[in-house]
């Protein structure tokens, strides 16, 4: 852990330099025997106070993962997961897949959340007042891409079994890749794997062996993307065109599926002086994000299936936290018809949990969240048969 403390001293409104007014104090300081002492005693203070906002700040952290956790219990491994269904897992236009006879997954698109980031600020700066801000980070140690793509192509492969366990033919990959409109949306799609910014992490995005992927959801993009999904690339369109090209007889999917190692809030920006950020260590598959869009003719969102709350791994991984919490204060005194502005600033920072994240554990139990979240999509789907 670091601290830094910085004074500036500002010219009085007489325009003399502010710092002669602080000379005599100077002065008084290098004449007092004891001022070792003082200066040590100073140092020990500012270590005690250092310590004691980034003790605060971990236990604000630990009340935040304890909330989430009491909110999203984890899911039941040793469970059977017909029983946790109604709990996990929604459909939007559910009645429609009873007309599905073929479908042919022309996105399948894993994400991986790596680093992530927050910050706030309260207050302001100006004359006699105290402006607070705040920055908080967690990341987890690169994984090993080869594992994940295991991961990924079996997870597929799993994918295709079910819908033919419900009677649904399966297109090949390599008859929709032959199609002149899965050409066309060449602009949207990646080469995996895929290392790029979303809208509140640094994520790896994985398809099977062979597939290029594309970002499906908006919602996940940062803001330039966001104008590409919007005026650029256009994929729904693209999609709709390659359902009329296949004669309307082979529905679309789009499988897309968050894999976080935590969760993070921030207070904001805000004129009170108050700025406050949390992360909690939380592995989990995000609602909304964990998704099967289908497509068919005409129709970009024919029928979704997507988790409606976290979730939730029942083993908790540490991530390595990094935290910035920093004070600007600025005052304005008059002594003898000079006035003296003097503006300090301070950043108390620290890091916890280096080196302790297990990967192992969480390429397992990543894996066990993707495939809990498959099957019930899966069991979910099938009662509309």
């Amino acid at each position: 852990m670091t601290t830094a403390m910085t004074n500036t001293m500002t010219k009085s409104r007489r325009g003399l330099p502010a710092a002669l007014t602080s000379l005599a104090l100077t002065l008084l300081m290098v004449a007092a025997p004891a001022h070792a002492g003082l200066f040590d005693a100073i140092s020990d203070l500012t270590k005690k106070i250092t310590d004691s906002k980034l003790s605060n700040d971990a236990s604000q952290d630990a009340a935040y993962e304890a909330e989430l956790a009491k909110k999203f219990p984890p899911y039941q491994f040793d469970q059977p997961a017909a029983g946790q269904v109604a709990r996990h897992v929604e459909l939007e236009r559910g009645s429609n897949f009873k007309d599905i006879k073929k479908v042919a997954i022309v996105n399948f698109s894993i994400e991986f959340a790596l680093f992530k980031e927050v910050q706030a600020s309260g207050g302001q700066t100006s004359l006699n007042n105290t402006g607070r801000d705040a920055q908080k980070s967690m990341q987890i140690p690169a994984p090993d891409v080869a594992r994940l793509q295991t991961m990924v192509d079996e997870l597929y492969a799993r994918t295709v079994q079910d819908f033919t366990a419900m009677g649904i033919e399966v297109l090949p990959f390599d008859k929709l890749k032959a199609t002149k409109n899965y050409a066309e949306l060449a602009p949207a799609q990646h080469a995996s794997p895929w290392v790029t910014d979303t809208k509140d992490s640094q994520s790896v995005f994985v398809a099977p062996t062979g597939m290029l992927l594309y970002m499906d959801n908006p919602e996940r993009a940062d803001f330039m993307k966001g104008l590409g999904f919007t005026f650029g690339t256009n994929t729904r369109l693209k999609e709709v065109m390659l359902t009329f090209e296949l004669e309307r007889e082979v529905h679309l999917l789009s499988v897309n599926m968050v894999v976080d190692f935590a969760a993070m809030q921030a207070s904001g920006r805000s004129f009170i002086s108050y700025a406050a950020v949390g992360g909690a260590n939380l592995h989990h598959l995000h609602a909304g994000n964990t998704s099967y869009r289908f497509i068919g003719p005409g129709q970009p969102e024919l029928l979704y299936a997507r988790l409606k709350q976290p979730l939730v791994s029942d083993v908790r991984l540490i991530a390595e936290t990094n935290v910035a919490l920093g004070q600007t204060s600025s005052q304005t005194l008059t002594a003898g018809g000079v006035a003296t502005t003097t503006t300090t600033t301070g950043t108390t920072s620290g890091t916890r949990g280096a080196g302790e994240f297990d990967l192992d554990t969480y390429y397992r139990r990543s894996a066990d969240l993707l495939g809990a979240a498959r099957e019930m999509f899966a069991l979910e789907l099938a009662k509309q048969r």
